[in-house]
């Protein structure tokens, strides 16, 4: 049962973004929209860790002779959020969303061949390379790649195998991210409690950028009242980390990484395909359910380790 539970984590990205792109809308600038996301879903977590856990803050002693990478996951996941602002313009939609996904699922097995922080050595066997790379097929066969669509962006030549490279680099991050927030709650004893303090750092992270990147004093200007949803993207935001936590311990980075994924992309498809929450209506094809199969194929075998 904590397979699905994985992919239920994914599942919650596509619906976040749709809801933090309402936002944005009314904020105009993604950093200061990701500082109010990233603000909302620290304190809606504060009497979540309070009721389930007896005590709002965790036990900061059990910290004191912790290496500084356990505070990693805030940061890196800033990093994911700023970098796809910036590769969507150089290399378009389609890299844009499949370069991290490439560095995602590279970061998670590595994580698990190595037994990088402190996780149990899961060696990449052949028949987990082989699911991974049915992931990543199956994803392009989703997002229709190879349709017109495969060399977007304002970026050419060297500058855009560059910017691919970064879109790898992110997607590592955030596998990382993943990974560090797992051990983050193995050591203070609570996936929720490494969830508040990822995305606590997060919040100061991205407040000193709101303050120092040119343009950036909307933070402190009016939002316009619209729907009351726009605030909820921070709120699922915080459910996304604490299941990365929560899960990424027992499943393997790299499992939960390739099944969070899946999760993803089966729930953007089905926003898009019934054009929920602002997303583009376009109905699902043969093809993209197919793509959508052989995803979780390759989960399933990524599991037969």
């Amino acid at each position: 049962m904590l397979l699905p539970g994985a992919i239920g984590v994914g599942a919650i990205v596509p619906v976040q973004t749709a809801i933090n792109t309402r936002l944005r809308a009314d904020v105009r600038d993604p950093v200061v929209t990701a500082l109010y996301s990233f603000l909302i879903g620290t304190t809606s977590l504060l009497p979540v860790a309070w009721l389930l856990t007896g005590q709002p803050l965790p036990d900061f002693a059990l910290l004191a002779d912790s290496p500084l990478w356990l505070f990693l996951g805030g940061p890196l996941g800033v990093a994911f959020i700023v970098g796809n602002i910036l590769l969507f313009p150089q290399i378009g939609s389609v890299h844009t969303v499949i370069m991290p996904i490439v560095g995602q699922m590279l970061m998670g097995l590595l994580v698990d061949h190595f037994g990088l922080f402190g996780y149990e050595v899961l060696p990449i066997s052949p028949l987990r390379l082989f699911g991974a790379l049915i992931v990543l097929v199956a994803t392009a066969v989703v997002l229709d790649i190879g349709r017109g669509r495969l060399w977007e962006g304002n970026a050419q030549g060297v500058a855009a195998w560059a910017w691919r490279g970064f879109g790898i680099a992110i997607g590592m991050g955030s596998a990382t991210q993943t990974a560090v927030n797992g051990r983050l709650g193995a050591v203070i004893g609570s996936p929720i409690h490494a969830g508040l303090l990822s995305l606590a750092v997060g919040v100061a992270v991205l407040f000193i950028l709101s303050l120092v990147l040119p343009g950036r004093s909307r933070v402190f200007c009016p939002i316009p009242v619209g729907p009351w949803w726009k605030w909820l993207g921070g709120v699922l935001g915080a459910f996304f980390v604490v299941g990365g936590a929560l899960f990424a311990p027992i499943l393997g980075t790299g499992l939960m990484v390739i099944a969070a994924l899946s999760g993803t992309i089966t729930a953007g498809q089905l926003l898009e395909s019934r054009g929920w929450i602002g997303a583009t209506k376009r109905p699902l094809t043969v093809r993209r359910v197919s793509g959508l199969v052989g995803i979780f194929l390759g989960v399933v075998l990524v599991r037969m380790v």
